[in-house]
């Protein structure tokens, strides 16, 4: 019974999981290529993103 259950389930909610995925991965490609078609100021966002990386990790530290 369980099994003719999930089976069931599985069916009727494949697609709608399949169409997500997609959706997905489409806004990470999406995103990857802006950031690869960036002006030049990659550099300033990467330093930026390591600045509130380090930040973040020196907070946790100092907390514990």
């Amino acid at each position: 019974m369980r099994d003719e259950f999930d089976a069931r389930f599985w069916v009727d909610h494949h697609e709608a999981f399949a169409e997500g995925i997609d959706r997905g991965l489409a806004a990470l490609r999406s995103l990857a290529g802006r950031f690869a078609a960036w002006d030049g100021s990659s550099h300033q966002l990467l330093a930026l993103l390591l600045a509130f990386a380090i930040t973040g990790l020196s907070f946790n530290t100092t907390a514990a």
